[in-house]
């Protein structure tokens, strides 16, 4: 076998498909909306596991509201409580952004369908072990700290692994929109976290369901996903997508037609089959144009996002909004509608970078706005119900749409890019170290989140982190202006060479160009 080239045969579903129904399944379209459907089930219960932990904090704490004011040991601590639940969000996402990195380029040279397989199944098992230390009641804080670094380096194998899946059956010109339509499975896998955990959650004689009910779904998911997988369109005998936008296109045409030269070497440039080139190696592909930008803004972007993902719910449960404090149920509810908005904000911010082509102006513009509504957010959004649901869906909007941009069509578009010949064999490496950069940030935003607030109680408590926030929401912005400097000049300089166009030749460019946005 070629090195880097994956192997990796029809999955035993499809090929059961095949055999009881004596003909092959629909082609393209329903493959496509399949694997769109399946990969979005996955990383959904990804998210769903990772909810968990932050619903069940102010019942392990101990909540006098409740009449749990004893909590679980050792988290029941008035002293270190909260400091030592932060030690099972930082065990987490420092694993997860250790092994990260090394997933890319394993997930890169194997079968995807076996390494999400794996991920999911072992992820399944420790969580439901976590739980079980309610049954077993088990309070050693090593055997939590050990369970969540296990848990942290199964999840790692799911973002690699269905981001290149998805690049592998995705064409570029429209990875914008669809990824971000898709990428709301984080949202909603958040939501559905909350919920199912939440249900679970007040009790202490039942917190342990928390992390057992959604380790089941992933579990099962796992077996769907090695039963009915195609991981590329070349397993199930079609030809891979276009790696190229309308506007990489279109620079092809125009540089033709400057000549009047025929395009077609150019065009056949463009489609390649992505298991036909060697996996890069981690230093090429951190090298590619855009990736070092990326990773670092996406740290700071994933610390807000992964702090409202981790401690979101107990922000809720801490204050009181018109005068009424709520139970950690109600305020996992409550905490819904920043992921609400977050899915409308990932599909806007996908279209218009699609439309734009200029994917660090829009991270840039939604990252800005998002400044003032992390402000606008702590310091009046108790006034009311209403005005804590509303001021939380935009800011989710905001500040959860560069993150989906970022991670999901950046990281394919980087992945595929002309920097390294649109191997899709880049797909998952790109991705793992954009991800786990962004990953490094969301460690450090929990983290600092339980130092700041621990042995904080009143309606301040979180004061400072907000401070942090607004912060680095303005950094992530900062660090993609080269990138936004180099988008405005493409655009600048794609306008000048398409006025040189020969008149005789505008109407062949007017004609081709159309053709080129039907294909994309």
């Amino acid at each position: 076998m070629v090195s880097g080239v994956r192997y990796d045969p029809l999955p035993l579903g499809i090929r059961c498909f095949k055999f009881t129904t004596g003909s092959s399944p629909p082609r393209n379209i329903v493959y496509k909306c399949w694997i769109l459907a399946l990969t979005f089930l996955v990383y959904m219960s990804y998210h769903m596991n990772r909810k968990s932990l932050g619903v069940v904090k102010s019942t392990l704490h101990g909540n006098t509201s409740n009449n749990n004011t004893d909590g679980w040991a050792p988290f029941n601590s008035t002293k270190d409580g909260t400091e030592l639940l932060g030690y099972l969000d930082t065990a987490f996402l420092l694993s997860y952004a250790v092994f990260i990195f090394a997933c890319g380029s394993i997930a890169d040279n194997v079968s995807l369908r076996y390494f999400l397989t794996v991920g999911m199944i072992g992820t399944s098992t420790f969580m439901i072990l976590m739980g079980m230390a309610k049954y077993f009641n088990i309070h050693s804080l090593a055997y939590f700290v050990i369970m969540q670094i296990i848990i942290g380096a199964f999840q790692a194998t799911g973002w690699p692994a269905v981001v290149a899946v998805i690049g592998n059956w995705v064409g570029k010109g429209s990875r914008g929109l669809i990824m971000g339509i898709w990428n709301s499975h984080t949202s909603v896998g958040n939501i559905l976290g909350g919920l199912v955990a939440g249900a679970e959650s007040n009790s202490l004689d039942t917190w342990g369901l928390s992390f057992i009910y959604p380790a089941i779904v992933i579990g099962g998911l796992g077996i769907v996903v090695f039963l009915f997988l195609p991981t590329n369109p070349q397993a199930v005998g079609l030809p891979p997508p276009s790696q190229s936008t309308a506007e990489e296109d279109e620079e092809r045409l125009i540089k033709s037609l400057q000549h009047h030269s025929d395009d077609s070497d150019d065009e056949g440039a463009i489609i390649r089959d992505p298991n036909s080139i060697p996996a890069i190696s981690f230093w090429k592909a951190f090298k590619i144009p855009g990736v070092v930008e990326f990773s670092i803004a996406l740290f700071f972007a994933k610390l807000v996002c992964y702090t409202f993902l981790f401690c979101l719910p107990d922000y809720v449960h801490s204050i009181k909004i018109n005068g009424t404090q709520y139970d950690s149920e109600k305020s996992a509810d409550i905490a819904t509608f920043y992921d609400i908005g977050g899915i409308i904000g990932s599909i806007i911010c996908g279209l218009l970078a699609d439309k734009t082509g200029c994917n660090a102006i829009v991270c840039i513009v939604f990252q800005i706005i998002s400044v003032p509504l992390l402000y606008i957010y702590y310091h009046y959004g108790t006034i009311s119900m209403a005005a804590q649901l509303g001021i939380m869906f935009v800011l989710g909007f905001f500040s959860n749409g560069p993150y989906a941009l970022i991670t999901t069509a950046v990281s394919a578009d980087l992945g595929t890019s002309e920097a390294i010949r649109g191997s899709a064999q880049a797909l998952a490496t790109v991705s793992a170290i954009i991800d786990g950069s962004g990953s490094i940030g969301a460690t450090l935003g929990p983290y600092i989140t339980s130092v700041l607030t621990n042995n904080q109680d009143g309606p301040n408590k979180y004061e400072k982190v907000f401070y942090v926030l607004e912060t680095s929401a303005f950094i992530a912005a900062l660090c993609l202006l080269r990138v936004m400097i180099k988008e405005i000049s493409k655009f600048r300089l794609r306008s000048d060479e398409e006025s040189e166009i020969p008149p005789t030749a505008k109407v062949q460019y007017s004609l081709i160009r159309k053709n080129s946005d039907h294909r994309q």
